[in-house]
């Protein structure tokens, strides 16, 4: 994967404002807490979509100690020389337990940041890790006079599902298509995995051609999860044939 928890990327911003992307460490609870605070009002109300001045305990675990498998979430931090990153933007996807195929989607950034593409940044970043994980689907749901987060999703509105109740609008729809380049990526993962010992069994074989997949990323993120157990060494197999 190219998401997995040491995932960092960095980048520069058209006005050469430095950026750096990377996974919600549990160490983020303090930096989450202080970025609330320091959201106006309005952010918070149509980020949470009611009245939110602070994080309970609960909830900053809940953000910040997650499996970054069924609920991660892409962190952007403005780099500063000789200090530690500002916290600017988060994007978050969350697994649907009743449909693990579709996940719900989250993002807010700070707002003397908003308007300069980083919200994109994080959409197509966290829409990108989803894939990865085989999800296949994003439903996302925005105050129905939210303007800024209906243009970020503007590009995937045209295939979505949408209804409206008491000014929230959910939005639902399929995760394009992604990057020939990171399906390649993906499928070098798999091969290095392999190479170091990870066995496909026939029972896994079975398993995929029971539940197609759409993509080759997704193919490659399945069997990755999978392939999860080393190949057994010689006198282990010994062992077992003995047993």
């Amino acid at each position: 994967m190219r998401y997995t928890t040491d995932y960092e990327e960095h980048r520069t911003l058209a006005d050469g404002t430095r950026l750096v992307l990377r996974m919600v460490r549990p160490t983020d609870k303090a930096a989450l807490a202080d970025g609330l605070a320091r959201l106006s009002e309005r952010t918070r109300y149509q980020r949470f979509m009611a009245p939110k001045n602070s994080f309970t305990d609960a909830e900053l675990a809940f953000l910040t100690e997650v499996d970054g498998e069924d609920h991660l979430a892409i962190v952007a931090g403005h780099e500063r020389p000789g200090a530690e990153p500002g916290g600017i933007g988060v994007g978050r996807v969350v697994r649907l337990e009743d449909d693990p195929e579709t996940a719900e989607l989250g993002i807010v950034v700070a707002d003397a940041w908003q308007h300069r593409g980083i919200g994109r940044l994080l959409l197509e970043r966290v829409v990108a890790a989803a894939a990865e994980r085989g999800i296949r689907r994003i439903r996302a749901q925005v105050m129905a006079d939210n303007s800024q987060v209906l243009g970020l999703l503007k590009d995937y509105l045209a295939d979505s599902q949408r209804h409206t109740d008491h000014g929230v609008l959910t939005l639902e729809f399929p995760i394009p298509e992604q990057n020939p380049d990171d399906a390649v990526d993906a499928l070098l993962n798999l091969i290095r995995a392999v190479a170091q010992g990870v066995a496909i069994t026939p029972d896994l074989i079975s398993e995929l051609a029971a539940h197609p997949v759409d993509s080759v990323v997704s193919l490659v993120s399945r069997l990755t999860r999978a392939v999860n157990q080393p190949l057994l060494s010689e006198s282990d197999s010994a062992r077992e044939r003995d047993s």
